[in-house]
């Protein structure tokens, strides 16, 4: 089966650059490499590295003049022809080649539908990942007993076994492109620099009966660059705090359930929004971060009765 590896990226140049060598080292022989690039313009130093990295004939180089990550990844949908997708993030370390054949082979199995693969710290070093053996039966069991809301949340993807779990990560995430355009993609009101699009995702699949699966063999250790992507804390990244709290408000409303409301508030809103470290340094970014809150919650309201926002087939 073709496998379509998926990378959206914006302001991480040498990291790109990095993951998709690693990518090109792999042993699996059908595969493709989507890059969504959210870049204006590349630094003149890694001209070289891009151009040489371009010339192979797996990667297909899109492009997108504003950044908007879950726009980007369902652009990348659009143009990917392999029958599983992969989601993986611009800052990730791929040490093992035989990651994307180990994402694969769970797919032979017609009743996995989605797969989530570990995410390791970056002081891990290669030996440290494959030789650890802790048992974790009993944390696994303990996760057996929380709410579907409470697994894609909570469930750590650096657990040492696999398991039955509602949980999916865009750093290291595999799926079915049918069971993936069943639900219309990514919902593309999760905007700007917005977190939870694939929690929401998976919940949404889960209600449909989707059965997502976590492995621990598909590994690659997530460097987590402070600079780019999606941080919020990165002064070069302009943060538009009603198009970034909608998706926030969203996920509460839509997913929230008794006894989890609060930790949605505070972790999920408030940490991300008024409570950054980063605006409460500087105090007088709160006269444009709360009003965006509070005109982002009656935003997110009114969409709450509307239909996944995706250009992929929308089937919410």
């Amino acid at each position: 089966m073709k496998i379509s590896v998926i990378i959206p990226s914006y302001r991480r140049f040498l990291p790109l650059i990095n993951t998709i060598q690693d990518l090109q080292q792999q042993k699996y022989n059908n595969f493709e490499i989507i890059v969504v690039d959210q870049n204006q313009d590349w630094p003149q130093e890694y001209e070289k590295s891009l151009s040489i990295i371009c010339q192979d004939k797996r990667i297909i180089w899109l492009s997108l003049d504003k950044p908007d990550v879950v726009v980007a990844r369902n652009m990348a949908v659009q143009k990917s022809q392999g029958e599983i997708l992969l989601f993986i993030d611009d800052d990730v370390k791929i040490a093992d080649h035989q990651f994307i054949s180990n994402h694969a082979e769970n797919f032979s199995d017609p009743h996995i539908h989605i797969v989530a693969g570990r995410e390791c710290n970056p002081e891990y070093i290669y030996e440290e990942i494959v030789d650890r053996n802790f048992e974790d039966s009993a944390y696994l069991q303990k996760v057996k007993t929380f709410s579907p809301l409470q697994q894609a949340l909570w469930f750590n993807r650096n657990s040492q076994e696999s398991t039955e779990v509602c949980t999916f990560s865009t750093c290291n995430g595999a799926i079915r492109k049918s069971v993936f355009l069943a639900v219309g993609g990514f919902d593309e009101n999760f905007s700007g620099n917005s977190y939870g699009d694939d929690y929401d995702l998976i919940l949404r699949l889960h209600q449909l009966g989707y059965k997502s699966i976590y492995d621990p063999r598909p590994w690659l250790i997530h460097l987590r660059v402070p600079m780019g992507g999606l941080r919020m804390s990165d002064f070069k990244n302009k943060v538009n705090y009603i198009n970034t709290a909608t998706g926030f408000w969203l996920f509460l409303l839509r997913h929230g359930t008794f006894g989890m409301y609060w930790h949605l508030l505070y972790n999920h809103v408030l940490r991300k929004t008024i409570f950054l470290k980063v605006n409460l340094q500087r105090p007088w970014r709160q006269l444009y971060v709360i009003p965006g809150v509070i005109g982002a919650f009656f935003r997110a309201w009114f969409l709450l009765s509307k239909r996944t926002k995706s250009k992929l087939l929308i089937c919410s």
